[in-house]
């Protein structure tokens, strides 16, 4: 008759699975976070691609049409943004849907190229391709940066008096603040610079 004798693991050995079997589940943990569906943040926005740059005739809609418009802090007016892409979204705020017969506007270029720079305009528009009265209102570093990988989500604020803040979600200051007692937001228009940009709008806003 044969004796079959089952091995003891030492404790030597039991430390080590253990240890192997944690590191394993800690791996598998963040393997999942590093593939989060980051385009979950866009759901239920309306989507605008950008790709005919900045002289072209690009839409403007109607804010009054919008379904997630909220009331904020001191009577603001908040809407939610995304923009897909590497530098330079562009978002243009108008009176009118047809901006070109001069038209006083005030206009956003977020993440410029190279410099990363956030800056505000105001000027009068003329056509889709020329403007007059330029004036810069504020310029600023870029607190962040675009992708073309990973959509940039924000919510803008605009108070009575003209002033704005920009506050990337999940951030609780503003990446931009700016003022333009001028401001009208009843339409807006997005665009490109040199290359394509995605915008979602009309966005849900996050709880």
């Amino acid at each position: 008759m044969q004796l079959y004798c089952m091995e003891v693991a030492s404790p030597v050995k039991m430390i080590f699975a253990t240890a192997v079997l944690a590191i394993v589940v800690a791996l598998s943990g963040h393997t999942e976070s590093a593939y989060e569906n980051t385009f979950d943040a866009t759901k239920g926005c309306l989507q605008y691609n950008s790709h005919y740059y900045t002289d072209y005739a690009h839409p403007y809609f109607s804010t009054d049409a919008f379904r997630n418009v909220r009331r904020g802090p001191d009577n603001s007016t908040e809407f939610r943004f995304g923009m897909l892409g590497e530098y330079n979204a562009i978002f243009r705020l108008s009176p009118v849907q047809y901006p070109y017969d001069n038209t006083q506007m005030c206009e956003l270029e977020l993440f410029c190229w190279q410099t990363n720079i956030c800056e505000v305009r105001r000027y009068v528009r003329k056509s889709p391709s020329e403007f007059t009265k330029y004036k810069q209102l504020q310029v600023k570093s870029g607190r962040g940066s675009m992708s073309r990988l990973e959509p940039f989500m924000f919510t803008l604020a605009i108070y009575p008096d003209g002033s704005a803040t920009l506050t990337k979600d999940g951030a609780t200051e503003p990446f931009l603040e700016f003022q333009d007692t001028t401001i009208s937001f009843r339409y807006i228009g997005f665009s490109d610079w040199s290359i394509p940009v995605i915008y979602f709008f009309d966005c849900p806003h996050k709880q």
